[in-house]
């Protein structure tokens, strides 16, 4: 039996996005719907995949194994008043 190897996030704390798939770091638009995005984990950057939705003034977005996949965490991705991009795991579904 093969297990699935994922690294492990901390919940609660904010993650810097460092890329998203269609380039833009400034906006929220790019996380809405099927998506993907990296953020810097360590001295690393973690790919997240997934679907995210509009809630206010953040994206929640469920990351999912494989896009279309089984949910892996939920993320609430935000962007501040300098436009820089954050993305916070969070133990909730």
């Amino acid at each position: 039996m093969t297990g699935d190897i994922r690294q492990t996030v901390i919940s609660g704390v904010p993650y810097r996005v460092t890329s998203v798939a269609d380039g833009s770091l400034t906006t929220l638009d790019a996380f809405i719907d099927d998506a993907e995005f990296t953020v810097a984990f360590k001295d690393q950057h973690l790919l997240v995949r997934g679907h995210g939705r509009k809630l206010d003034d953040k994206v929640v977005f469920h990351e999912k194994d494989h896009l279309g996949g089984k949910d892996v965490r939920v993320w609430h991705v935000t962007v501040d008043g300098s436009g820089t991009l954050t993305a916070e795991a969070l133990a909730a579904f």
